[in-house]
């Protein structure tokens, strides 16, 4: 986070080995922390909540918690150089006068928190976005996934990781790649709807007069069995399962590849 925007929070560690890490808040400084346990801090500077000049962090006068809240926290820790402004900023907005010791360990107990508030503004930011918006390029390729919503695919991990691709082909390597990865959800692009429907539940047209993406046989998903044989009527192929799919993926690899 841009640090001129957080002047009344920001801090500025400095190591031994003469290097030192800005940051927006104490919060960034605690992980900042944790990230590098080999680095021996020699000063730890915060900025005044009110002059927004930096001061030392250990003689500093902390505030925890109150009605405002943190810069990547919930909770949040201000410090003052002044004792009577700190007060001052207690009366107004509520809660304790606190150490830096106080400070740190409400930092490092609140993290936990702070990452599920987090997630929650980002999943609150991306609601009603498509999957595309919020992935417009294959993860693998590059390739444009809007250009590709018939073929794109979503997989979803149990951990919550998310890879985005623009075909079943990319979407396999990636599988092939995470293979102590257990998959929540694959998702495929409806080649005629463009809706995603659930790979495993959907018809699969393999083969046929057209060229599928990143590979030349096409392997093309449909929420519809009635719409998969219309699709083999007008252009040729067989109809399969999700499992045949990603059979006929892994054999075309080797021929694109020898």
């Amino acid at each position: 986070m841009d640090r001129r925007v957080h002047d009344h929070s920001r801090t500025l560690l400095e190591y031994e080995d003469k290097t030192s890490a800005g940051t927006c808040s104490i919060h960034c400084t605690a992980a900042q922390m944790a990230a590098h346990r080999e680095k021996t801090i020699i000063r730890m500077l915060l900025a005044d909540y009110a002059a927004k000049e930096l001061v030392a962090a250990q003689k500093a006068f902390w505030v925890i918690g109150g009605k405002k809240a943190g810069v990547m926290t919930g909770r949040a820790k201000w410090a003052f150089r002044e004792k009577t402004a700190a007060e001052r900023f207690i009366k107004d907005h509520g809660e304790t006068l606190g150490s830096y010791n106080a400070a740190m360990k409400a930092a490092f107990a609140d993290m936990r928190d702070d990452i599920t508030m987090l997630h929650e503004k980002k999943r609150a930011g991306q609601a009603g976005l498509t999957d595309i918006q919020m992935h417009p390029g294959c993860i693998y390729c590059g390739m444009d996934r809007r250009a590709y919503d018939y073929s794109r695919m979503l997989v979803e991990f149990a951990d919550g990781a998310i890879t985005a691709t623009c075909s079943i082909h990319c979407a396999a390597i990636d599988l092939a790649l995470n293979p102590g990865k257990a998959p929540k959800a694959v998702m495929a692009g409806d080649y005629r709807t463009k809706q995603l429907v659930e790979a495993q539940r959907a018809w699969w047209v393999i083969g046929g007069d057209r060229y599928g993406v990143m590979s030349l046989r096409g392997k093309w998903a449909f929420a519809e069995k009635g719409h998969a044989e219309d699709y083999i009527k007008e252009h040729g192929g067989n109809l399969g399962s999700f499992d045949d799919a990603l059979k006929a993926v892994f054999e075309d690899m080797w021929e694109i590849l020898r």
